[in-house]
């Protein structure tokens, strides 16, 4: 006489293994899928982190020390040994504890882009590595406004010559207790 209960005892099912087998498959195919296609994305979207994430971050920095430009002209034409150009931007500004200090903007050594802040003639650096070419044809430019003070053009070109980057950023209005209607009618 055969024992029934010994004989189902002993293993699974052929269905019980094709069904684990075809779970565990769709697992497999799902996860070479998931990692071909996050492979294809990383070629297609490289990420350096030797470089520097957006040139939004230095254009953030400059807006703000423009902004905060103080005088009815900030801009120096020298200061420490920097001669403005039009790679250089020289700016006095206001800072939020109430001192004033001189800030030299840098784009001539390609790829960096360096921001030298003087308070009381002590240099502070902060310095953009890894920059992308379109900042290598940047031109920073001081224009007059009408009825203002003088604004910053910030000009910047692809390397195929297209227009990449314009900006022109205004210092915030300062009081200026002496003027009158007439006198910011007259500035150029």
């Amino acid at each position: 006489m055969v024992n029934r209960s010994r004989l189902r005892a002993r293993g699974f099912t052929l269905m019980e293994v094709l069904i684990s087998m075809a779970v565990f498959g769709t697992f497999l195919a799902v996860l070479f899928i998931l990692t071909a296609e996050m492979r294809g994305w990383e070629k297609r979207l490289p990420v350096n982190m030797y470089k520097h994430p957006m040139v939004a971050t230095v254009l953030t920095r400059l807006r703000r020390d423009v902004m905060d430009a103080h005088g009815s002209d900030p801009y120096k034409e020298e200061f420490a040994g920097y001669t403005a150009s039009d790679r250089v931007l020289i700016v006095e500004s206001v800072q939020p504890n109430g001192g004033v200090r001189t800030i030299v903007w840098d784009f001539r050594t390609p790829g960096t882009v360096r921001r030298r802040e003087y308070n009381v003639g002590v240099a502070t650096n902060w310095v953009a590595r890894g920059m992308p070419k379109d900042l290598q044809n940047m031109k920073i430019g001081a224009i007059s406004t009408k009825g203002a003070a003088w604004a910053t053009e910030i000009t910047g070109y692809d390397d195929h010559g297209r227009l990449a980057i314009y900006q022109v950023m205004q210092p915030r209005a300062t009081t200026d207790l002496n003027a009158t209607p007439e006198s910011i009618a007259a500035t150029p």
